[in-house]
């Protein structure tokens, strides 16, 4: 039996009854987060509105969980013999604890966090691998590794936070009173929504899982209905424009809203499908090639091979699903993860990436869309790329380890040692202070014992060859 708990501080459906319990909406926080997407990030008072959203988002979520005490004991007499949550609310991890879900995997939606890593011990390297936040690539300069290991300080101390801002806030509540540490080693696995062809090398332990595509249609056999498969013939040339789930164009400053329709206006012969959430809006009611919808078929519409091109804000589920079916690209990074993803596609060959700062330019969205359109390369770089992942089953990966999970449980033996050292420690850190002080005790023993010697040798030889004094004669 799996439970999985969602962002959102209810749980959907649960145990065998599927009842829905609660929804919570909180708009409020969403509106705070998201509304400042669209502008440059020229300094950091423009992130820290994001910030503090999320952190208002994770308060909200722990307190309503864990005040769901009803909730809780039906969950506690479902006995679940396998949890599976992501990490980035550790409460959800206390939960899984409170209620005594013995078994439990960690499955992120995002890449691994840098905190979850060094609480299991996975080797984090910031000199060549670029984290979850930054907008670098593997191969780093001397600027480029400072930022990125500032980054991932920054990362993990973040998190360390809010993480223990969520257990204090459950501590009455939460009787076990395990440290995050404790709670995310509980996890048998560590599952993440990435895949190793399509990003960086790194090093990763064997609890580490790799399940990226869980969503792609397997074998990529589109279904669109009538409406979709109709509107895809009416065009040789059929572009998709998506900002994800919880972007809206229909928010966006109108300086870039009218830029993408001077670009659908140049190019008649395209079809441009773009998700626009307000249906009932006709800014496009003049330009019979584009189509506005508030929600369309993604994964078959990339699926299809009529499908040219795809314009993308970078979320790791798009970026997964692009890798998959071998659909060249666009991508316009906006926040988060979603620069990282970008450089993860582009250096494959299959994509480019446009800064979101130019999308009140009609001339550089045109000649990008153009650049993708008229090099095969592109094309073909994406198709290789399919090829290359397309033996990757996430769907099987994931039953199996599950079922590890239910069977043995968490195994101590594929637990890092690691885990358990502090930073100095892992690092070897210790080890190379003691070496450079002995180094330097050595040395400098050895440069007093050598002066010494030289001195003294100096020494006996002005001793044995100086002239002997001259005396003068007494006048008798």
């Amino acid at each position: 039996m799996l439970i999985r708990l969602e962002p959102d501080p209810c749980l959907i459906r649960h145990g065998s009854s599927f009842r829905t319990v609660k929804v919570i909406e909180e708009n409020e926080i969403e509106k705070l987060i998201f509304q400042n997407v669209w502008k440059p990030f020229s300094n950091f008072s423009a992130i820290l509105p994001m910030i503090k959203g999320f952190l208002k988002t994770f308060e909200f979520n722990c307190q309503h969980i864990f005040n769901q005490t009803e909730l809780i004991e039906q969950l506690r007499n479902e006995k679940f013999d396998l949890a599976i949550t992501e990490s980035i609310l550790i409460c959800n991890h206390a939960l899984i604890d409170h209620i005594g879900i013995e078994n439990v995997i960690s499955a992120e939606s995002f890449l691994q966090s840098d905190i979850v890593k060094y609480a299991s011990g996975e080797p984090a390297f910031p000199s060549f691998f670029p984290t979850i936040f930054t907008a670098d690539t593997d191969k780093m300069g001397f600027s480029a590794r400072m930022t990125n290991t500032a980054a991932a300080i920054f990362a993990y101390w973040f998190a360390y936070i809010r993480y223990e801002y969520e257990l204090d806030g459950i501590k009455k509540l939460y009787a076990n009173g395990k440290d995050y540490k404790e709670l995310i080693n509980r996890a048998a696995f560590h599952m993440i929504n990435s895949n190793r062809f399509l990003d960086y090398p790194s090093a990763t332990l064997p609890k580490t899982v790799f399940i990226g595509g869980m969503q792609v249609i397997p074998n990529g056999a589109a279904n669109l209905t009538k409406e979709w498969d109709e509107l895809l013939s009416r065009r040789d040339t059929n572009i998709l424009i998506s900002f994800g789930s919880m972007t809206r164009s229909s928010e966006m400053p109108d300086e870039f809203k009218n830029a993408f329709l001077d670009v659908f206006s140049s190019m008649p012969n395209i079809t441009f499908i773009w998700k626009y959430e307000d249906e009932n809006s006709t800014i496009a009611a003049h330009l019979p090639n584009v189509k506005l919808t508030a929600w369309m078929p993604q994964n078959d519409l990339l699926a299809d091979d009529r499908l040219t091109l795809f314009i993308t804000h970078g979320g790791l589920g798009s970026t997964i699903e692009l890798a998959h079916y071998g659909k060249p690209a666009i991508v316009i990074p906006l926040t988060g993860d979603q620069f990282r993803n970008a450089h993860m596609l582009t250096r494959h060959g299959g994509a480019i990436r446009l800064d979101k700062s130019q999308l009140g330019d009609s001339r550089a969205i045109g000649a990008s869309i153009a650049t993708v359109l008229n090099d095969a390369r592109y094309s073909a770089n994406a198709r290789r790329l399919s090829a290359i992942v397309a033996n990757h089953r996430p769907r099987d990966v994931l039953l199996e380890y599950c079922s590890l999970a239910v069977e043995f449980g968490p195994l101590e033996t594929l637990n890092s040692a690691g885990a358990h050292l502090n930073y100095l420690q892992y690092h070897s850190i210790d080890l190379l202070i003691v070496f450079l002080a002995i180094f330097i005790i050595f040395s400098y023993v050895s440069y007093r014992f050598w002066k010494f010697l030289i001195c003294f040798f100096i020494r006996k030889c002005r001793s044995k060859y100086a002239p002997l004094p001259i005396t003068e004669k007494k006048n008798e």
